[in-house]
């Protein structure tokens, strides 16, 4: 003979077949679909099924008979997160509602039994102002009340986690946050710890994070990390690269980063300064090294285009103008003798020469 809470109930056509557990109260039920008839169990939670209850929620083969007065003052979609098949089932009526009897429970197909008694606890807590539990709990709490509209209940479980957040990685966090629309106070800060910090993000962290929001952080910690007036003609903010930045350090930042091979960089090119249109041959490095030699051989023209007395003489001139000229055909003859020898050598050697012909002159007119 079966207790009176084993008196048996319609669950409304439900096709599932539901099996049972012993920690809970079972009750048989029949329905009837194409003309044949099946019989199954549902149990009826073991604390979950209250007395004095009006409201009626069935998860996987487990009934819950709790207070509507607590959804009914706050939640705001609670009820119409039935699904559809559900609703069918069991029509409304001025006489029956969803949700008001065991024939009618609502059905939530995709939470679980766990999930959902972790959120009832927020309201028939024994303890009262004592709410100690883990932090999955307080995840679940708030995924929940995100769900189905329950402002005071979300802010509750948002107050918990940012109290418990040493507990918490960053990142998980942020996500957690942006998926279930946390008020601004409680983001800003943390994408401004994780943009302002020194590490940056791992792969872990831009998995969790998504393609979308780790891009925003890349572009913020940029933007933080530039110059204050690096602006173009349109207001768009830039990032330039500090000045003096080589091929070499750059190619083998890049082939770190990207996991490539070793780039071979061409003989020479290794202190070409990269920069935004692109590589800048000869680099900072080479262009002060040309100044000077420019420098140098400007001062000695001047030095040697006078006589002794400080007036000037054609016929010097005019014997400048003639050494120039052979100067160049003795360059010209000497690099392609050194044709096999390296750039830089090959510059030392026809200066070299230039400046042991410059010092005979100057002793030849010296003398004269």
């Amino acid at each position: 003979m079966l207790s009176p809470l084993q008196r048996p109930f319609n669950v409304g056509g439900l096709n599932e077949t539901f099996g049972g557990s012993g920690s809970h109260t079972s009750s048989p039920t029949s329905s009837r679909r194409d003309g044949k008839e099946k019989s199954r169990y549902l149990i009826k939670h073991r604390e979950y099924y209250m007395v004095g209850g009006d409201l009626f929620v069935l998860i996987d083969d487990v009934l819950f008979k709790i207070h509507s007065y607590f959804f009914k003052r706050e939640a705001r979609e609670f009820f119409d997160d039935a699904p559809a098949d559900c609703a069918q089932a069991a029509p409304r009526s001025d006489e029956v509602d969803l949700g008001k009897s065991e024939d009618n429970a609502i059905r939530i197909l995709d939470v679980t039994v766990q999930e959902f008694e972790t959120f009832l606890w927020v309201f028939y807590n024994p303890q009262y102002s004592i709410y100690d539990a883990p932090i999955d709990s307080w995840f679940t709490i708030l995924k929940l009340a995100h769900r189905w509209d329950f402002p005071i209940v979300k802010a509750f479980a948002l107050r918990e986690l940012q109290r418990r957040q040493s507990e918490v990685p960053l990142v998980t966090r942020i996500r957690i946050y942006q998926d279930y629309n946390a008020p601004p106070e409680y983001l800003v800060p943390l994408y401004g710890e994780l943009c302002a910090r020194d590490l940056t993000p791992t792969e872990e962290e831009a998995v969790e994070l998504g393609f979308e929001r780790m891009y925003r952080v890349f572009k913020a910690r940029e933007l933080l990390r530039s110059p204050v007036d690096a602006v173009d003609e349109s207001g768009t903010y830039l990032s330039p690269m500090p000045e003096g930045i080589t091929q070499e350090e750059t190619f083998g930042t890049i082939e770190e980063i990207f996991g490539l091979p070793a780039y071979p960089i061409a003989e020479g090119a290794q202190d070409d300064v990269v920069q935004a249109g692109g590589v800048q041959e000869g680099g900072v490095r080479d262009e002060v090294v040309q100044d000077e030699g420019a420098q140098e051989e400007g001062a000695q023209d001047d030095k040697h285009g006078d006589n002794e007395d400080g007036s000037s003489s054609t016929s010097v001139q005019d014997d400048d103008d003639v050494d120039v000229y052979l100067d160049a055909v003795d360059d010209s003859q000497d690099e392609e003798k050194d044709e096999g020898k390296g750039e830089d050598q090959k510059k030392k050697s026809a200066k070299q020469k230039r400046a042991d012909k410059k010092q005979k002159k100057n002793k030849k007119n010296n003398r004269s």
